[in-house]
């Protein structure tokens, strides 16, 4: 991230065009990751946010949005993604990046940031800049399908086609999958349709988390009418899963009823859904 321009190729990556062209040849569609407000140890102090608690390290400098410059570049590596022939792009860390903070520590803490500092455009309000910065990544993408991460919620409605709703899901922890996937779908599930398409982030499939739980997840995402995503370790990959992966990818890819969860007044967690019409019913404990 905080190299040199990322529009340079380099010896891992020598030519980004070639590769998206390999993978279509796969009869696949090529997507790229993105962290849009990653500085440069090149770039001069007035276009790099001040230092903040949270935001201090010297090297990770971050743009500030507020600058036209700044916007310049970020609208010249969206349009050079879609040269390159990526039809997605997810752009990722943008709330961190400017405040500092996750948005636990900030519900946490009863702030959005801490320490005594401003971007330098002191005349908008935050939601200005960051709206302004939404709708700069929008039509430089052109006809480029945008995920949003890290994104703020309200301010992604109507720009973005995906956005991720919750935190990280968890290919080490299932707890942690527990917490920030079935509660999100949960709870934030609705918006789907609505703002955007609502990711609850993906089945995180490797040998450190039940099948028989990461199962369960991957089935309720793909009968959820909500998007499909699976990371999954080849060494936890066998017939069975490989399998049962087939199957959800091709229930995912057919128009479906929202899921509703059903006990979600009585736990954070809900295990009884509706799922098309149908009650189901999960085993998390």
């Amino acid at each position: 991230c905080w190299g040199d321009d990322m529009k340079n190729p380099d010896e891992k990556f020598p030519d980004m065009a070639k590769l998206a062209e390999k993978i279509k040849q796969l009869d696949m569609r090529p997507g790229i990751w993105t962290r849009p407000l990653c500085g440069s140890y090149k770039d001069p102090k007035p276009l790099l946010l001040p230092n903040a608690p949270g935001r201090d390290n010297p090297n990770k400098p971050v743009l500030d949005p507020s600058i036209p410059e700044n916007l310049e570049r970020i609208k010249d590596y969206f349009r050079l993604y879609n040269q390159w022939g990526y039809e997605m792009v997810k752009f990722d860390f943008t709330s961190d990046d400017i405040f500092g903070k996750w948005g636990f520590e900030m519900l946490r803490d009863g702030r959005m940031a801490d320490g005594n500092w401003h971007m330098y455009d002191n005349s908008k309000t935050n939601a200005e800049i960051i709206n302004n910065l939404y709708k700069t990544i929008r039509t430089a993408a052109g006809e480029t399908y945008i995920i949003g991460c890290n994104t703020i919620s309200h301010l992604s409605a109507g720009l973005f086609e995906l956005n991720r709703i919750g935190d990280d899901t968890s290919g080490l922890k299932w707890e942690t999958t527990l917490k920030m996937g079935v509660n999100t779908l949960a709870f934030r599930g609705m918006q789907h349709g609505t703002f955007y398409a609502a990711d609850a982030d993906c089945v995180g499939l490797t040998t450190k988390v039940p099948w028989e739980k990461n199962k369960q997840w991957m089935e309720l995402l793909a009968r959820s009418g909500t998007p499909l995503f699976i990371s999954a370790q080849p060494d936890a990959t066998g017939a069975e899963q490989k399998a049962f992966i087939k199957k959800c990818f091709e229930l995912a890819s057919k128009p479906q009823a929202l899921c509703e969860p059903l006990d979600w007044m009585e736990t954070a967690t809900p295990s009884q859904w509706l799922l098309n019409g149908k009650k189901q019913s999960f085993n998390w404990a």
